[in-house]
């Protein structure tokens, strides 16, 4: 008697090709190991901080702003994200949106080991909706992203000389169920990484 293995036949159309980020919303828990084992999402927010303490080393940036609330992120700096052209996206777009480019865009190693080992892509892929704001040598951009692509995005000239970022994660409920942020743990965690950047003023908006 045969087997149902054998009697299932693999060809090459049974391999299934997934486009952009699907195979990341299909296979969670590849990559956010610490949200499923602590049924939270506050690694989300430390993933979310790369960019920022990368620039906090170079001295760009000195103040964040987290407000976490439920399964939505918002994070605000004063640096900007560069809205420079790289393979015909800005560095903005990629970091956002391609697998990898958020580390590689590390001036600082040591940063995007700690920071990037999920990276900003995978965390814009598992977002509903995704917003980032930034003003970077006096250029305004604004980009909406739907489940890790691009929807939309805006690069004005502007006369505000001061960098910043915001960037918003709806996070998909879909994926991660109830699971929410949770706040004593994460101030915790917050209040560790002040420590060990005294310089850098990290503020909590709702916390």
């Amino acid at each position: 008697m045969r087997s149902k293995l054998e009697e299932k036949k693999y060809t090459a159309n049974s391999i299934q090709s997934l486009e952009g980020m699907e195979h990341v919303r299909l296979r969670p828990k590849m990559y956010f190991e610490d949200c499923f084992k602590e049924n939270n999402l506050n690694a989300l927010v430390f993933g979310s901080l790369c960019h920022a303490i990368d620039e906090y080393f170079d001295e760009n940036c000195s103040e964040i702003i987290i407000n976490a609330v439920g399964n939505s992120l918002k994070i605000e700096y004063n640096a900007g994200m560069s809205l420079e052209k790289s393979h015909d996206l800005t560095i903005a777009e990629c970091i956002m949106t391609k697998i990898g480019a958020c580390s590689n865009e590390k001036k600082h190693l040591e940063v995007g080991d700690e920071f990037c080992r999920v990276g900003m892509a995978i965390i814009n892929a598992v977002s509903e909706k995704c917003e980032l704001k930034t003003i970077f040598n006096r250029q305004e951009g604004h980009f909406i992203f739907e489940k890790g692509k691009t929807v939309s995005k805006e690069i004005i000239k502007t006369d505000n000389s001061e960098d910043f970022t915001t960037i918003s994660f709806e996070i998909s409920k879909e994926i991660f169920g109830d699971s929410v942020f949770e706040l004593n743990d994460l101030q915790l965690k917050l209040n560790a990484l002040k420590e060990r950047l005294p310089n850098l003023k990290i503020e909590t908006s709702n916390l």
